[in-house]
Formats: C-alpha cells, structure tokens, sequence
C-alpha cells in the first residue's frame, strides 16, 4: 500500500519537474499500469485523454507508435474558418487507407494495408485536446521502434521537430497530469479508471454549448407544425439527458405502411460521429428508403437499445417488423431478441463486406482471398455449398486462426444469403454483389457535424424525400410504362405496379430469354421440381452456364426458386417465369403479386391496429387513424389542379360536418 501512495507523490511531483528522474518515472509508471519492471513503455491512448495542446497530443502519439513499432501520419485536420484556428484532427497509423487509382501505376511498392488504428480529438470547451475515439487495433505485423512519422502540417504551420528526448519528458508529464486530472489515486489501475470514465459519460449524451437548447428548439417547432409528431426523453438520475426519440407525423403513417421490413441504422453511432444518431428505415413502394424514426443515444448498451426499441414499438401501436436488418453488434442483438422476439434479425450483408479492406487487407494474398470470400458469399445456392466454399478458402489461405473470420461464420446464419431464403427483405438485403444499405441522411451528415447543424437539416431531408415519393407517385399514376416484350407477365404488372418496381420486374421478364432447357428433374404427387439453366454474366464480360431448381406445385399454385429472388426482392425470378410459361400458365398468381408495390398501395391498404384492433378509449390511435386518412387526401391532392380542389372541397365538407356533431351534443 505504502508504494502505491508513493507511485501516486512521484506522479505528481513530475508534474512540476519534468526533467527529474525520467528513467525512473518511466519505471513507476510502468509498475501502475501493470508493466514489468524496468520496462520503458507508453500507456495505450484511451476515450477522455486530455492534452494541454495538439502538439502535446501529437507527440505524446508519437512516441506511442514509436514503442509499439508503427508510423503515424495526419488523417484529417479542421480548421475555423474564420480564425483558422485548428480545432480537430484524426492521427493515423502510416498504413491507413490504400493508394489513389491513379497512383496505383507507379513504380513505388504499395505499403497500405487499410489499417484501422488511429485516434480521433478535439478541442473542447475547456480549451484542452481531448481523445473522443480510439482504435488500438492494426491489420499487419507491427515492427521494431520506429523513429521517424509522416507528419503533415497545418495551413501557415512550420515549427521545428523536438528532440526525441524532449519529446518523450513532455509526453510523460502530459501523462502524468493525465493521472490526476482523471481522478486517480494510489489504490486505482488505469483500467479502473478508464472503465469508471466511460461509464461516466455513456449515461449521458454528450452536449456541444447550444445544443440543448437546439434540441429544445427543434421539439418545439416540430409539434408547432407537425400535429402527429412525437417524442420521448430518457434522463439519468442527475438529470442529464441519456437518450432521445422522436418521430413526425409522415414516418409515424408510414410505419404503418412500410414497418413489415427495417433496417435500424446505428452507423452514426457506431462509428463515433459527432451525432450519435440512429435511425429506422423501410422501403416504400417505390423502392425508396422511408425515415420511420430517429434517435440519438448516448452509448452502445443494451440498456439503451431496450429503451429506444420500446418507444419505437409504441409507435407502432405494439406491432413488431417482420424483418429486422442492422450491424454486428452483440448488444443490440440482445435488445432485439428482447424487445422483438418474434421477429427475424440478421445482420447487413452489405455492412459486412464494406468492413473487408480493413479487416483483411494487410493478409498475405489479399485479392486471392477476397475473390474467394465473394464467390463463397455471393455465389453458392445451397447450404453444402457454401460450406465447401468457406473451407477452400480458410484451408488454402491459412486463415482458420483470423478472429473476424471466425466470428463470421460463427453467425453466418444471419448474414450469409443461403441461409436466409425463407426470410422476406422487400430488397432491402442488398443480396447482389456491388449493392449497399445507405444511411437515410448520408449527404446530410458527416463525421464532424454538428448536432444543431442536422436539426437545422432535418426538415430540408425529409421535405427533399417526400418530393421524391411525390413525384414518382404522380408519375406512376399519370403514365404507362413501354413493355419490351409480348410476354403476359409484363402486360399483367404493367398497370399495376409503380414505374420504378416495375422496372425491376421488368428486367426479370426480359432475361427469361437468357434462360434456355427447362426440364422436370424430379415428381412428387403434385410438386414438380425443374431444372432451368441461364447464360450468366460473369467477370470479364464472359457468360457461363448455371442451373437452377425451381418447385412448381400447380393445385397449390406455388413456384419457388432456389435463388429465392421472391423473398429478397419481393417479385419472382427469371427462373420461376420461365417454368410457370413452360406450364402453360399465362398470369402470376396472385399470391406472388404483392401489394406494398401497387401504385394506389397507401389509398387501399389500411394498416391493422395491433394488439387487438382499435381501442375505443384511445385518443392517441384515433389523432393516428385520422392523420394517416388525411394524409391519404393530401396526397391524392396534388396530383393536379382538378384533385387539388376536390381534396380541398372535400375536407371543408368534412370539417362542417364534425362541427355539426359538437352543436348537436350542445
């Protein structure tokens, strides 16, 4: 005990003499944080780190990487625009990113691997540098100590290189008063106070000057001109604000529309944006991405997913989604299986391949193994298969120990298309190669916005959104789409489904005509199973023969193919017309027919009210049944001027009408 306290008096007195006994401070500090003996090492950066300046965090960085074995470059630096004071900046390890295309030509060999390591800071109210992000983690073999960095300067900034010594005494004293400043004493492990420093400032959101009252301000002007909007605060026990939802009046209609398949969005969050925002997101019927709720959270937790998922839900009038897309994240898979348990999770293929490069980009042969990694992913339509797929792949490249490619298949039930062809997706799986889930604000929001900036930019996306919808509604409704074909498939959809579903239909209809010796392979009763192969497009602009099975049952009037292009997309495949043609069979039946991509989808459909119908007693699903009613006529209204001045006729009419039942109570 008497050391420790000792430990702790060294620190301190370091903090006033740097110079004093540097060797031996080196050796104290190591002893506190666990180090052997006599072993010189810098703690790792961490979350809430502060500097009395950047150059203090610069080099206390440095000589950081310079133990570990890497080379630090500047990522990112952001300036004032007034002052061109420097307020933020991203150092990286050297290895980060890849070469420019245009560059990838030069003689120069290519050192980048993708690497992920790097720390995030900004300059906060106080005017020190504090950590807001970390990534210790590196995707290739670290070497020896490095004594040089990339180090790239800021506009008008020249200031010479410190001595590596001088650099080394003032990043110890930066960490020293790092020690006191967090609150540390001679009885506490850094690790004990890095854990009660994030749990500090998980359980509550973390506030610029002004943002608090933006928020206010936001809320107040939405209820003022949305008169369905909702929202929900959750506060810790010292009353600072944990968590928030909010939800308008159009996304709380279109749950009831477009809630039978979400993608939730934490991508803000997850990736340390300024705004931990997230989101739920549906496809509408015209394959647009619909907003239907946003949220900001003030950490990864369990306990605030719960939250968060609950307050949605009662939005939803207690109905749950069918489906449910997002990130690997065992936290929030513990909140859906919580709060959502009968609805089918599983996990972004997209999101998964995105995180590739920085995952396995610094692996020996590379491109060999990311080849293998999609044609195993993309490529196989059964579940032996895949299986024999992903073991050539981790038996010929002598990956099996790789953590992130363990974990992968560990859960490849919830990502991995094979696995997943029963579960409907209304297109929102991105099951192709070369197709991606975008965030609903993706040119509204970046990594250093602000939050008062997006709460000014909310209402311009959404209005931006609903102009889209608008649009392709009165163009789906006021002309016919060309048919390409003599096919009458395409003549039965064509005057049903919106322009833009249809489209993607109609691609299906033309490439039967890539399909060619339909034969039954097997009869059981009245379920015939086909066999129908197809011309595929494959790299180099080369076409190579591929089967496939398709079931046809005619009493059952079922057709169901092994690509299940039906429960990824929402309309049947290539193979299954084909087979249905070779039956004689002149109309899809209607079960393959869905109405969520009909043009008039949202005039005739009338989403349930769950649990249990409508509540008489219940204000609140009446002022829901009512908007989403009205919000019917409005729609239909702006069509042209001749639906303008119905709409409007019509809800005079109705409004005298409810006048007329108060003076007839009175």
């Amino acid at each position: 005990m008497e050391e420790t306290s000792l430990c702790g008096q060294q620190l301190i007195d370091g903090c006033i003499e740097v110079q004093k006994e540097e060797d031996g401070a080196l050796i104290e500090l190591g002893r506190q944080n666990g180090f052997p003996e006599g072993r010189k090492e810098f703690v790792a950066p961490a979350v809430g780190m502060e500097f009395e300046s950047y150059d203090d965090a610069y080099n206390y960085y440095i000589c950081y990487a310079k133990e570990v074995g890497f080379r630090v470059r500047v990522k990112n630096s952001w300036f004032k625009r007034n002052s061109r004071e420097k307020y933020g900046a991203v150092l990286c390890c050297s290895s980060q990113g890849f070469k420019r295309i245009k560059d990838v030509n030069h003689l120069r060999k290519e050192t980048r691997t993708g690497c992920p390591a790097m720390i995030r800071m900004r300059l906060v109210e106080t005017q020190r540098w504090r950590v807001l992000e970390v990534m210790l983690e590196h995707n290739h073999v670290l070497g020896g100590k490095v004594h040089r960095s990339v180090k790239k300067m800021g506009t008008g900034m020249k200031r010479k290189s410190l001595p590596s010594s001088d650099a080394e005494g003032q990043t110890i004293k930066l960490y020293r008063a790092l020690v006191i400043d967090t609150g540390g004493n001679g009885n506490s492990n850094s690790s004990a106070r890095e854990d009660r420093a994030f749990s500090e400032l998980s359980n509550k959101l973390n506030l610029r000057r002004g943002d608090t009252q933006a928020i206010y301000n936001f809320l107040c002007r939405m209820q003022l001109t949305n008169p369905n909007f909702f929202y929900l605060m959750d506060f810790n026990d010292e009353g600072h604000l944990r968590n928030a939802f909010w939800i308008d009046a159009r996304s709380r209609a279109a749950c009831g529309y477009f809630g039978d398949v979400i993608y939730f969005d934490n991508t803000y969050l997850s990736n340390k944006f300024e705004i931990p925002l997230v989101t739920f997101v549906g496809i509408n019927h015209h394959g647009q991405s619909v907003l239907l709720g946003c949220g900001l959270l003030s950490s990864e937790t369990t306990e605030s997913y719960i939250w968060l998922f609950r307050t949605w839900v009662k939005c939803m009038s207690g109905c749950s989604p069918q489906t449910i897309i997002s990130d690997r994240c065992k936290a929030l898979q513990r909140a859906i299986v919580e709060v959502f348990p009968r609805s089918h999770h599983c996990f972004g293929l997209s999101l998964i391949m995105k995180k590739v490069p920085e995952k396995l980009g610094g692996l020996h042969n590379y491109d060999a193994i990311r080849k293998a990694l999609i044609k195993a992913v993309y490529e196989t339509l059964k579940v032996i298969e895949f299986e024999a797929a992903w073991g050539f792949m981790i038996q010929r490249f002598g990956v099996s120990e790789h953590e992130w490619l363990r974990s992968l298949y560990e859960d490849r039930v919830r990502w991995v298309p094979v696995y997943l062809k029963d579960t409907f997706f209304a297109g929102m799986f991105a099951a192709r190669p070369g197709e991606s889930t975008c965030p609903f604000f993706d040119r509204y929001v970046h990594k250093q916005t602000p939050l008062k900036e997006f709460l000014d930019k909310y209402e311009l996306a959404l209005h931006k959104k609903h102009k889209e919808e608008s649009f392709a509604d009165i163009e789906s409704r006021s002309s016919s789409p060309l048919l390409k074909t003599r096919c009458s498939f395409e003549f039965q959809l064509s005057g049903m489904y919106t322009r833009e579903m249809f489209k993607k239909f109609q691609l299906e209809v033309e490439e039967v005509y890539s399909c060619f010796g339909t034969t039954q392979l097997h009869v059981d009763g009245p379920i015939i199973i086909f066999l129908v192969k197809e011309r595929v497009l494959i790299e180099g602009n080369r076409r190579e023969i591929r089967d496939y099975e398709v079931l046809y049952s005619r009493t059952a009037g079922e057709v169901r193919c092994i690509c299940s292009c039906f429960n990824f997309y929402g309309y049947l495949c290539r193979h299954a017309l084909c087979v249905l043609n070779f039956n004689g069979v002149e109309e899809i039946p209607h079960k393959y027919i869905l109405s969520r991509w009909k043009k008039d989808y949202k005039l005739l459909y009338v989403p349930d009210q769950c649990p249990g119908g409508a509540d008489d007693a219940d204000r609140s699903q009446w002022s829901n049944q009512l908007f989403r009613s009205a919000l019917q006529v409005v729609e239909e209204g702006i069509l042209s001027l001749d639906h303008y001045n119905v709409a409007l006729q019509s809800l005079e009419e109705s409004l005298s009408r409810v006048h007329d039942v108060e003076q007839r109570q009175e």
